[in-house]
């Protein structure tokens, strides 16, 4: 196993220069082994020449020269001169102690570093974790919206069918109000041909008969069809061996004619629709009388009620 720690002091030094030869191979082969240690040796070296470019070059003192040849001679060192290679030595001193200053600063750096890699590692596990129950996941999710879409396709189904129903009972219907609005229609015209080919005729009728003074009669009568309707209201009731016989008074004939038997209910009342036995052809009149039970050809009994 990698000793992170051993790799991260071992980058810093490297990128300072201060690597020997076999922590220098060790550092090597980790960084072609290892892409977080490649990266973290690169992240080292762009701040460390970052931080050589922001160090200002020291000016040696004016006098400096002149010392160096002192002391030289003074120690018996031959030539009075300055190398060029002891003012480079002295200059690449000189950074090398910026460097050092800027040391505390690298381990800072590196102690963040530490810190985000842990951190980048935690948020990594979730990542990194095994994938079948995610699928598993997949699969329910998938169970449950094929699920979800046969009942919604049931459910549009059954609203079809229901519509569908409907619709039917509607055409239906339809076609049911069409044939009663063409009977309606032709019993409308049936009326109308009826109306203008009908010469209607209504007559009240009266009673000088005390027991029938409070009698209503009314007679709508069709001369041309030779046939009418009678309705009655208060009549008297009669003894069971007796009935109301209703006549038809046509001017031409010598006797009235019969229109039949008027049958009232318990309370007194009739309506019926009548027809003489024979054809009336002049301006009928009206009249009922009180007969015996089922009706006679000729008048016999007391007329009771008479039209004007």
């Amino acid at each position: 196993m990698m000793d992170v720690e051993r790799f991260e002091e071992l980058a810093s030094l490297n990128s300072l220069g201060m690597l020997e030869n076999d922590e220098k191979r060790a550092l090597d082969g980790a960084v072609a082994r290892d892409k977080d240690v490649r990266a973290l040796c690169a992240d080292l070296d762009h701040a460390t020449a970052s931080l050589g470019y922001l160090v200002t070059p020291v000016e040696p003192p004016a006098n400096m020269k002149k010392r160096i040849r002192a002391r030289m001679r003074a120690t018996g060192v031959k030539g009075a001169g300055v190398s060029i290679g002891f003012v480079i030595s002295s200059a690449g001193w000189a950074l090398a102690a910026a460097f050092a200053v800027s040391s505390a600063w690298l381990w800072q750096q590196r102690a963040g570093m530490i810190q985000q890699l842990e951190a980048a590692s935690r948020a990594m596990a979730p990542v990194n974790a095994p994938i079948a129950p995610a699928v598993d996941d997949g699969k329910a999710k998938a169970r449950t919206l094929e699920e979800e879409l046969k009942k919604r396709r049931d459910e549009f189904e059954a609203q079809k069918l229901a519509l569908s129903n409907e619709i039917d009972a509607l055409r239906k219907r339809e076609n049911e109000a069409k044939v009663e609005s063409a009977r309606l229609a032709a019993e409308v015209v049936e009326l109308k041909k009826q109306e203008s080919e009908s010469q209607l005729q209504i007559a009240t009728l009266q009673s000088k008969v005390w027991e029938y003074r409070r009698t209503e009669m009314l007679v709508v009568w069709d001369q041309k069809r030779s046939q009418g309707v009678v309705m009655l209201d208060k009549m008297p009731k009669v003894e069971s061996d007796k009935d109301y016989q209703l006549w038809v008074v046509d001017p031409s004939k010598p006797d009235p004619v019969s229109a039949g038997v008027v049958t009232v209910d318990s309370k007194g009342s009739a309506k019926t629709t009548f027809k003489p036995v024979e054809n009336v052809t002049g301006e009928a009149k009206f009249a009922i009388s009180v007969e015996k039970k089922g009706g006679v050809p000729k008048s016999e009994g007391p007329i009771v009620l008479v039209g004007p």
